[in-house]
């Protein structure tokens, strides 16, 4: 079951339970606009612990979190020395990317936790790279383990190809240290490119390339994926990595999902990336809803101009691809709305409402989508009870 709750008017709760299982829990948090950066963040560290008491969580169950900066170069200094940074890196794997917070302050929050009151889980992070932003953290339970990985750059040359495809083999030696695999266990990344614009096509073509010599093609799956403008901790690194794979897993818990009446296969445009994953367990399901936008069946960008109508396009498809698995929106349990301009705010925020109650936990950043004419795109995970003949989660 998953009830969402509003904590205060900025910060935003959601946790799926099962009886005697493990409880999932995603918090956003936003800031007051007006605030100086150090005071926004003083207010996001006070409103985050606030938020950890009122659902009955702590560090010890946090696994994986995003902060949202509004200029990273000149904010990442004061992040990395304050007293919330240091409490998340000790405790999740921490993301941290440049996205403007719309419609708040200068930053803003995305968390994950995970509770089982029956059995205690194993968490170990790596060892801090170089540079100190690459973050990963390794979480055991009886059944699955959980490999999520943030801040993941790589590669010496200035260019998109060769640091995607750099990142890429770097997040698959890191995959199989874990005795796991890109095509059995990975589901989900976030890539963030630099100048999208410019930048997106050639990331495409390398993660394409790159996943053809790692078994994943269309006669296999890809995973679920959002490529959307975002800019990390150093101007030379174009192309960042946040991911999530699963141990565990055996033959026909991955599911593809698809709504063909809405959405074509993203491969007929040479994209590698599935429009939703499914994950099934034996007392749930995680569905893992990638980047979507306003498109039809034909890949055709509907409501060129308009945000509003263009929201409710996304909206419709995710819905599509939810009732496919028999989910539904309500069954959301966070989402993050990517907009490429802050002025389209207002429309955006009054479908969302209307779609998703005011409650669901809800991120707005300014980010450009891949092709220019998208005003917004959605992501998102819902969770649903399910019962199959595979463990239960965790």
């Amino acid at each position: 079951m998953l009830t969402s709750l509003s904590i205060d008017d900025f910060t935003r709760s959601s946790t799926f339970t099962v009886a005697g299982a493990c409880d999932e829990s995603f918090i956003s948090i936003a800031t007051p606009e007006g605030l100086s950066f150090c005071a926004a963040l003083a207010d996001l560290t006070k409103r985050y612990a606030s938020a950890l008491d009122s659902v009955g969580l702590s560090d010890s169950t946090a696994v994986f979190c995003r902060i949202f900066l509004s200029d990273i170069l000149n904010q990442k200094a004061a992040l990395l020395g304050s007293a919330l940074c240091g409490r998340l890196r000790t405790s999740c794997a921490l993301s941290i990317i440049e996205q403007k917070p719309i419609g708040s302050g200068q930053l803003s929050l995305l968390c994950y936790h995970l509770r089982n009151p029956q059995k205690s889980l194993t968490k170990q992070l790596s060892q801090p790279t170089s540079d100190g932003w690459r973050n990963d953290l390794l979480v055991k339970g009886s059944n699955y383990s959980l490999l999520l990985t943030a801040n993941h750059t790589d590669g010496e040359s200035f260019d998109a190809y060769s640091q995607t495809q750099a990142i890429f083999d770097s997040l698959n030696s890191t995959v199989e240290q874990n005795g796991m695999s890109l095509l059995d266990n990975g589901i989900r990344t976030w890539v963030y490119v630099r100048d999208l614009d410019n930048h997106y096509k050639d990331m495409v073509r390398a993660r394409r390339e790159y996943f053809a010599t790692r078994g994943l093609t269309d006669n296999t799956r890809y995973l679920a994926s959002t490529g959307i403008l975002g800019m990390t901790y150093s101007p030379e690194r174009i192309v960042s990595l946040d991911s999530l794979s699963v141990g565990g897993l055996a033959p026909g818990q991955i599911i593809r999902m698809e709504a063909l009446s809405h959405l074509r296969p993203t491969i007929l445009y040479g994209v590698t990336f599935e429009r939703g994953l499914r994950v099934r367990f034996g007392d749930r399901s995680h569905l893992y809803i990638s980047g979507t936008a306003s498109i039809n069946c034909e890949g055709e960008v509907l409501h060129e101009g308009d945000a509003e109508l263009q929201t409710r396009r996304a909206v419709e498809n995710v819905r599509a691809l939810l009732e496919a698995q028999s989910a539904t929106l309500q069954d959301l349990a966070y989402v993050i709305a990517y907009v490429r301009n802050a002025h389209d705010r207002q429309q955006i925020e009054k479908v969302l409402d209307e779609a998703l109650g005011g409650k669901v936990p809800v991120v707005l950043t300014e980010a450009a989508v891949c092709r220019p004419t998208w005003l917004m795109e959605l992501e998102g995970v819902a969770i649903i009870p399910d019962k199959s003949e595979f463990p239960s989660f965790l």
